[in-house]
């Protein structure tokens, strides 16, 4: 008998994951790279990792929350510094390229963070984990936003916004990466809320601090310079969770060894000359032009390229494994996020156009009207954050999502010009209705990563749920371009007797046919065709304007639609149980 209490003493004494003593038990810090791989693949991360409490978790979520916020204010801002921008720089030429040139690099660059994070957080002990990763972001977005407020020509700032959008991206994916190290699972999708949160008060805000700084500096330059302190804030408290330095550079050249250059340099180009192609065609070129049908075959090209590299590597090696991207609830997530975050940027880009080119609004009325969306948008998140991890299931209110997203994008097909006394109330309510709705799943796919990958995993995943966020937004918004202005054409000739023969091609002839080419290329603006069309045709050319953007409204609807497939395929799993 006393030996066998002996013998069960001993079993008692021992770690039940690989059988050391509890001594002898490595605990992961959660902010460092995993210390012991064998226990990592056996044992649930949560029962591996000692999370941070009090001041060291209170600094690292300070920091979180001002970049995402940093990035928001950024994403939007440069809409409320153009008039000031074209003044000192002028250069009407340049105007597109101030913002996408950082949504550009923000999407060219997600797997290579993505591949970033992930080495970083596989290491060796002793390298910088995920956070030397997510501090290198956070000075890449700095060197850009001081190249912005420095800008000496409109190239420069170009460039500026180029290297932010570069950070950016990395500023993105590395948030929900700590916070999975930082918290246990239940408590994720409430923190992962409240970062997206973050980050949607600061487009929220972007019009009154952008205008605000304006009108007290008296200068453009304060809209970019903001970021510094305060990105040179969220460093600190940040820099706070490091070790010391010792040999830090050595050690970070040793994690980088395995990252794949070559395909880096296959991807990168093949991203960018694709959102090039979407942004130039229709618009500043034809899509016949030779540019733009080149821009698509050479992306195609290096795309197969990057493919065919990718499915040839040993997978440790790979920018973007091929295991990955087979992954149900990664291929799901990025199809919810891509149909969620489209719908939200095609009903904003021609709700304001309502607003603004229909009935005639001014700018700040037009955004006023707007931000019961981006409003609900944040009610829906931080309701759905809360209820995930008090219930624990994450997929009821994707499922939930998809059924009232549709009722509220379909109820706006019924706004037109006619209810011009109603609108003011009737679309801002429907526009928060279409918030709260598409708010309540849009982070869960996120948070169904957090649960359902292996901490190792994680970055790519949420790299491809940013990729696909984005190309979502830009390929649609091409296509909602063409549907509103292949149907502007005929309401145009209609309205004014031109033969309404599209952008690139006038079927009509006169000055009839002149003012309608006029309005499809962009050459005036909204505010402008009243002027041009005169007062006896002005509201024929309204209602076809109406009617053009009621056609192209119900892309948003069938958006939402397909929002069910994204949801109805992520994997069913709870926030509170211990997945295997």
């Amino acid at each position: 008998m006393a030996e066998t209490i002996a013998r069960a003493a001993d079993t008692a004494s021992m770690s039940p994951i690989v059988g050391k003593p509890r001594d002898q038990l490595t605990i992961d810090d959660p902010l460092s790279p995993a210390t012991n791989t064998t226990e990592a693949a056996t044992a649930d991360p949560d029962d591996l990792t000692a999370y941070p409490t009090g001041t060291k978790r209170l600094l690292a979520v300070a920091s979180l929350f001002a970049a995402s916020m940093l990035h928001g204010l950024d994403l939007t801002i440069v809409a409320a510094a153009i008039p000031s921008l074209t003044n000192e720089f002028h250069n009407l030429d340049d105007i597109g390229w101030y913002s996408s040139a950082y949504s550009l690099m923000a999407a060219s660059f997600s797997f290579v963070f993505g591949r970033l994070y992930t080495i970083t957080s596989t290491a060796q002990k002793g390298g910088g984990g995920p956070k030397t990763t997510y501090l290198a972001a956070l000075c890449i977005f700095e060197l850009g936003s001081l190249l912005c407020t420095l800008a000496p020509t409109s190239a420069v700032f170009i460039l500026g916004r180029a290297i932010a959008g570069a950070g950016a991206s990395g500023i993105a994916t590395g948030g929900f990466v700590i916070i999975a190290r930082i918290f246990p699972r239940e408590q994720r999708p409430l923190w992962t809320t409240a970062v997206s949160a973050a980050q949607m008060i600061g487009i929220v805000s972007s019009p009154v601090v952008g205008g605000g700084l304006i009108d007290w500096l008296g200068t453009w330059r304060g809209c970019f310079g903001i970021n510094l302190p305060l990105g040179a804030m969220a460093i600190v408290f940040i820099e706070q969770q490091h070790q010391p330095l010792r040999s830090k550079m050595t050690k970070a050249l040793r994690e980088l060894r395995d990252f794949d250059i070559l395909g880096t340099l296959l991807m990168l180009p093949a991203v960018t000359t694709f959102l090039l192609a979407l942004q130039w065609g229709g618009i500043r070129y034809p899509w016949s032009s030779p540019r733009i049908i080149a821009l698509l075959c050479l992306s195609a090209a290096l795309l197969a390229c990057f493919a065919y590299r990718q499915a040839r590597l040993p997978e440790h090696l790979a920018t973007l494994p091929p295991r990955i991207v087979r992954m149900r609830s990664v291929l799901a997530g990025a199809w919810f996020s891509a149909c969620a975050n489209a719908t939200l940027a095609v009903t904003e880009y021609y709700v304001t156009i309502f607003f603004q080119g229909v009935l005639g609004m001014s700018p700040t009325r037009s955004g006023v009207l707007m931000l019961p969306m981006l409003i609900g948008i944040l009610a829906g998140g931080l309701a759905s954050g809360f209820g995930i991890s008090r219930l624990g299931w994450y997929n009821p209110f994707m499922i939930f999502s998809t059924l009232l997203a549709p009722i509220a994008a379909g109820l706006l097909t019924t706004s037109s010009l006619d209810e011009s006394l109603l609108i003011p109330a009737k679309v801002p309510a429907l526009l928060g209705f279409l918030g709260v709705a598409v708010g309540l799943g849009i982070q869960t796919p996120i948070i169904a990563l957090q649960t359902i990958m292996a901490p190792a995993d994680l970055p790519m995943g949420v790299a491809l749920l940013g990729f696909g966020a984005t190309m979502g937004s830009a390929v649609w918004i091409v296509v909602s371009a063409a549907l509103f202005q292949g149907r502007l054409a005929v309401e145009l000739g209609t309205a004014l007797g031109s033969g309404g023969g599209g952008v690139y091609g006038g079927g009509g002839s006169g000055m009839a046919d002149n003012i309608t080419q006029t309005i499809l290329t962009g050459e005036i603006g909204l505010s402008e065709i009243r002027e041009l069309v005169g007062e006896d045709r002005l509201r024929d050319v309204l209602l076809g304007y109406d009617e053009a953007l009621t056609q192209t409204m119900y892309l948003p609807l069938a958006l939402t639609v397909a929002m069910v497939l994204g949801a109805l395929c992520v994997e069913w799993k709870s926030v509170k149980r211990k997945q295997s």
